[in-house]
């Protein structure tokens, strides 16, 4: 399991997904495409992301559109990708930041002044 950073699109149909996605495939400088891809969810994106350029933050495990997260879980960082279909439409994405997942070393079994004190469950 990962913990990224997602943008998306979201169109209506995937003909207009994919000459989308060709669009911004273009670029080859990642930051050129992203500022473009963020343009381009202003314009287009059916889900109100759109309003921040796509981003729709750290993905949950457990989002309403379980085939854009299988699909995200696959993907590199920094490439656009897509259309997936979903109930919403059809999704074109970019993983913008992945976060390091590692243990804290908080389990309850060690961790200091956790429970009612000694002699307690």
């Amino acid at each position: 399991m990962r913990s990224v950073r997602v943008s998306h699109i979201v169109l209506t149909t995937e003909e207009v997904a994919l000459v989308l996605l060709e669009h911004l495939k273009s670029f080859d400088d990642s930051q050129q495409m992203l500022k473009s891809f963020q343009k381009q969810a202003k314009k287009y994106s059916a889900c109100g992301s759109r309003t921040k350029g796509g981003d729709l933050g750290f993905m949950e495990v457990h989002t309403s559109a379980p085939e854009l997260y299988k699909a995200v879980m696959a993907a590199p960082v920094m490439e656009v990708r897509g259309p997936v279909k979903t109930k919403f439409g059809h999704h074109i994405f970019v993983i913008t930041e992945e976060e390091g997942m590692g243990d804290t070393g908080i389990d309850g079994l060690t961790a200091p002044n956790l429970g009612g004190g000694t002699g307690t469950l």
